[in-house]
C-alpha cells in the first residue's frame, strides 16, 4: 500500500521519476487509509505492507500504523529519515513484528543522499527499543562499492543489511 507516493529524498534514480505523471494526485488521509485497509482480509503469513514515496511525509502515517485492525499483519518499507524518537514513543514495536526470514521494518540505503553514521545509529536504536529492523541497498552500478561497503559495516555491527539487485538502465544498458 503507497500511503504517498510523495517522499523527503531526490534521488535520481528513484522508480517514480521514471513513471512521472502516471501516479495519481493527491492522497488518503488517515482515517480513509485506515477504513480502507481494515477491509482487507488477508492470511497470518501475508503482511500489508506500507510505504511509499516515503510513508513517513504522510501526516498520518503513525495514526495509521496504530489504527490498523490487529488481525493484519503490517509492514514497513521506509529510508527511516523522520523523529524515531517520536516513533518509537508512539508506536507498539509489536505492532509491527511478525514471523518473516526478514526485518518487518525495511530500511531503504541510498548512500548519495542519505550519512550511513546517522542511519546506523537510528537502526541501532530502534533495535535497541525492540523494532524489527533491517537495512537494505540496491546494487545501483554507481553505488555498489558503497553498499557492499556499508553491508559490511552493518553486519560487525549486529545489523541485518541485504542488498538487493538494480532493475533499470544506467549508462545504455538494461540491468
Amino acid at each position: 500500500t503507497f500511503l504517498t507516493f510523495r517522499c523527503n529524498l531526490k534521488c535520481h534514480y528513484c522508480i517514480t521519476k521514471f513513471e512521472e505523471g502516471r501516479f495519481p494526485k493527491g492522497e488518503l488521509n488517515g482515517k480513509e487509509w485506515v477504513k480502507a485497509i481494515n477491509r482487507i482480509v488477508s492470511r497470518d503469513d501475508l503482511p500489508v505492507t506500507l510505504q511509499g514515496g516515503e510513508l513517513s511525509v504522510h501526516p498520518d502515517f503513525i495514526y495509521i500504523l496504530n489504527n490498523i485492525k490487529r488481525e493484519l499483519n503490517i509492514d514497513v518499507l521506509t529510508n527511516l529519515q523522520f523523529d524515531i524518537d517520536n516513533f518509537i514513543r508512539n508506536v507498539n514495536p509489536e505492532r509491527i513484528k511478525r514471523k518473516a526470514p526478514y526485518a518487518s521494518i525495511r530500511v531503504s540505503y541510498h548512500p548519495l543522499y542519505m550519512d550511513l553514521n546517522d542511519l546506523i545509529k537510528k537502526t541501532l536504536k530502534m533495535q535497541k527499543a525492540g523494532f524489527s529492523i533491517g537495512l537494505f541497498g540496491v546494487l545501483h552500478p554507481e553505488q555498489e562499492k558503497m553498499v557492499l561497503d556499508a553491508q559490511k559495516k552493518c553486519k560487525a555491527l549486529g545489523i541485518d543489511f541485504r542488498t538487493k539487485e538494480f532493475l533499470g538502465e544506467y549508462k545504455g544498458k538494461l540491468y
